[in-house]
């Protein structure tokens, strides 16, 4: 091969190796052209599928928010009035029932249910009828008045004797006790053994004393005889010598003792003797005054059994007594028939009859009327546990009867609870009518409202609201986060829509308006805002895929 064809072919050669380079570059090209296009293909469709499922997710999602939708308020000022409302029975707080005094024909009577003004008559007896059984009264008084003096004059003089020996007993007796008491202050803690041993021993040792002083005199006259050699001297001498001894100082003074002893000994002898015979006499006196309270006592006995018992004289007086009051009050029962009539004691309504026209009482003491005031009125009503603490003595009470109002008053709450039906308890109540009038009537239903607290700027809130537990009172509210928190508040005065809030929540707080299934602590919720009308916040769709779901 020429070397032109060498270098031709060798030509060729890079030639096709250019051309193979370049097939090979462009293929790759068109391979990177296919890939890219396939990323951004899949890109797109990623996109696509992105977008779609963040729109179904942001649906979802706003679905699930408008599941947790509740609605919140928020307190208010204003004024707030409690009240407590319930019916009760008209009934008269002063009832009077009206006795028959005597066997009385009845010439007419009020019928039940009659209004009766005050000084009106109810009931007219037939008067021939009414003076007779007044003279009857009057002459049997007077009997029984002179049947019973003359059973106390007869008693008189025996109760006189009685009461002048009770008055020698009660003397006696006093005198005894005195006595008594003189001869046990001998007795007392052996005083007068003790005496006696306490001389004894006195005499006892002055007795010593004296022997002793009497040894030690005829000691010293035995040593001055010797001394001045007494038996040699004569008559005169010796008698001298014995003067001269009795001189001298210490047998003076043992002379002295000698005499204190003896005189000692007199005082205490004479002492004993003294108190010897003052218990005797004590003791004779005793026996004395002991002897006349027996006397007394026996006599009184004897008036006694004279007299009757103690029973019987008490029964005399009792029954004087008696008498009096039963005559005393028959008459002024009688003579509240003026004329033959009872008169009305106040404006009032007959609420019950056992007498009719022509007919004659004939049982004393038997019921005629019952006289009902309708000056004096009040409510009865019976209070419910819920409302017992909320009722005090005193409060106002707007009380309606029959289309017209009262001014009432709560004058009385009873201390006792009475069971009714289902196992309820409640507290009968009286509210005294302050202002009744000839329009009331007695037994009818009448409402009542009681103004129990009143409150002129105060905060309030809707009483659905606020929930209770054994904690005490609270509300549900949601924060800025839109989380629901429980907080305890306190409660005031209420009523049926609303309760007066005095702790716990302010102004700002939103209050979970009543409580669903969702509200729960720490539960994520979209408040609604019940004044405003709409939701407080947008509702977001999860994650941040650009998608939002406004809610207006």
């Amino acid at each position: 091969m020429s070397r032109k064809q060498q270098a031709q072919l060798s030509l060729d050669r890079e030639n096709l190796d250019a051309q193979l380079e370049a097939a090979a570059q462009k293929r790759k090209k068109a391979k990177r052209k296919k890939i890219i296009i396939r990323v951004v293909v899949i890109a797109i469709v990623l996109v696509v599928l992105l977008a779609i499922g963040a729109g179904i997710l942001g649906v979802i999602m706003s679905k699930k928010s408008m599941e947790q939708m509740v609605n919140v308020t928020h307190v208010e000022n204003g004024e707030l009035t409690q009240e407590v409302k319930m019916s009760g029975t008209v009934q008269s707080d002063n009832v009077q029932h009206f006795f028959a005094p005597s066997a009385l024909k009845v010439e007419s009577v009020a019928e039940v249910g009659t209004y009766v003004k005050k000084g009106e008559p109810i009931i007219k007896f037939d008067r021939e009828s009414y003076d007779l059984a007044l003279k009857q009264l009057e002459l049997t008084d007077k009997i029984t008045e002179n049947n019973y003096q003359s059973s106390v004059a007869d008693n008189n003089t025996n109760i006189g004797k009685l009461a002048q020996a009770q008055a020698d007993v009660a003397k006696y007796q006093a005198e005894v006790d005195e006595k008594q008491k003189k001869v046990d202050e001998y007795d007392s803690n052996n005083s007068f053994d003790k005496l006696q041993k306490d001389v004894m021993t006195q005499i006892a040792m002055e007795e010593g004393t004296i022997a002793y002083c009497e040894g030690e005199i005829d000691n010293l006259w035995v040593a001055y005889k010797i001394e001045i050699g007494y038996d040699t001297l004569s008559q005169g001498e010796a008698e001298q010598a014995q003067k001269n001894f009795e001189a001298r100082a210490d047998v003076i003074e043992l002379r002295e003792k000698i005499n204190y002893s003896n005189q000692v000994i007199k005082n205490v002898r004479g002492l004993i003797n003294d108190k010897t015979e003052s218990l005797t006499e004590a003791k004779t006196n005793l026996a004395e005054a002991k002897s006349k309270l027996e006397t007394a006592k026996a006599q009184v006995e004897s008036y006694k059994a004279t007299s009757g018992n103690g029973y019987d004289r008490e029964n005399l007086q009792l029954q004087g007594e008696l008498n009096t009051l039963k005559s005393g009050s028959e008459y002024e029962e009688l003579q509240k028939y003026k004329d033959g009539c009872l008169l009305a004691p106040f404006d009032g309504i007959i609420t019950k009859s056992y007498v009719s026209e022509g007919m004659t009482t004939s049982v004393t003491g038997s019921e005629m009327i019952e006289f009902s005031s309708i000056e004096e009125v009040s409510v009865a009503v019976s209070i419910g546990k819920k409302d017992l603490n909320k009722i005090k003595e005193g409060q106002k009470v707007k009380v309606t009867i029959l289309d017209k109002d009262y001014e009432g008053e709560v004058s009385k709450i009873a201390r006792v609870a009475i069971a009714g039906n289902g196992g309820t308890t409640s507290v009968s109540t009286l509210i005294k009518i302050l202002d009744p009038d000839e329009s009331i009537f007695l037994g009818i239903e009448a409402k009542n409202v009681i103004t129990t607290a009143h409150e002129d700027n105060c905060m309030t809130l809707s009483s659905e609201s606020i929930n209770v537990d054994a904690d005490g009172y609270f509300v549900y509210t949601v924060n800025d986060m839109n989380m629901v928190e429980k907080k305890p508040v306190e409660v005031g005065i209420t009523t049926e829509d609303k309760s007066q809030i005095l702790s716990g929540i302010g102004e700002n707080d939103k209050v979970v308006s009543y409580v669903t299934s969702v509200v729960k602590e720490g539960a994520i919720v979209v408040p609604v805002d019940e004044e405003a009308g709409g939701i407080m916040g947008g509702v977001t769709g999860g994650p941040d895929l650009g998608v939002t779901v406004q809610m207006n």
